[in-house]
């Protein structure tokens, strides 16, 4: 249930929603003068979220600043999916930005500085459970010729609740006592808060390392302080779902 209200929640919280609820409203008003305003408000709304500049100031904010591990190595590294999908069609992995996770880690693997590996992740998609993102990161490293002898594939979790809980099952099962282990959780820097929540809830204190962090720099440009774009209303979506996670969850004693 928790899942199906998470989608729920996301599309709710979209600004695209909002943005054709006003179109629509706009079109079908019929007194000249609230027509008027609406317009008026929605130039100013998409002047708002669609100013990559007003969004990187919020994003600072919220997203952990990249962070190089305090240790230089680690007995366990966990990097959470939420980048790659399946295309049955074309039979082909997609691989969303979120892809810098796993660019991120895979060079601390090479030089063994991550002794072992966990992929957390099962399927986020409503009409195809089956498609797990642990399985399809799987197939995809065997198909590049990547070793996996040193990887565990947790594919059933659908959050970031259930990525910290079954990673430690996981690891359990296996007898790994966590406490005496050096961790390095691996995610995106806007998802990193809730992350290191989630697995502190679980009792495991982890060092973390940040990917795909979206506020660099401060910019200036003319275009990028004032010429809306649709990436920037993307960028409100991710932000957005990710306060209101963590918010949710903090309520209801996930962390």
């Amino acid at each position: 249930m928790f899942f199906f209200l998470s989608k729920i929640l996301s599309f709710l919280l979209s600004p695209f929603t909002y943005l054709v609820v006003l179109l629509i409203w706009m079109f079908f008003c019929r007194n000249h003068r609230r027509q008027k305003k609406i317009l008026l408000f929605t130039i100013g709304f998409v002047f708002f979220f669609g100013n990559s500049f007003i969004l990187d100031e919020f994003l600072r904010l919220w997203e952990v600043p990249v962070n190089e591990s305090r240790n230089k190595n680690y007995d366990i590294g966990i990097v959470l999916s939420g980048m790659v999908m399946y295309d049955a069609k074309n039979n082909v992995s997609k691989f969303n930005g979120n892809v810098d996770r796993l660019l991120q880690t895979l060079p601390k693997l090479k030089k063994k500085e991550i002794n072992h590996l966990v992929v957390s992740g099962g399927s986020g998609d409503l009409y195809h459970p089956e498609n797990k993102e642990a399985h399809i990161l799987k197939s995809y490293l065997l198909s590049i010729g990547w070793n996996i002898d040193n990887f565990t594939f947790e594919s059933e979790s659908r959050n970031t609740f259930e990525n910290a809980k079954y990673t430690v099952e996981v690891l359990k099962k296996k007898h790994i006592d966590l406490k005496e282990k050096k961790i390095l959780l691996i995610t995106s820097s806007g998802h990193m808060r809730r992350s290191i929540a989630c697995f502190e809830k679980q009792g495991i204190k982890v060092d973390y390392l940040c990917s795909n962090r979206h506020s660099g720099p401060r910019k200036f440009e003319f275009q990028h302080c004032f010429i809306p774009n649709m990436s920037a209303f993307n960028g409100w979506s991710h932000l957005l779902h990710e306060v209101a996670g963590y918010t949710v969850y903090k309520l209801t004693g996930k962390i």
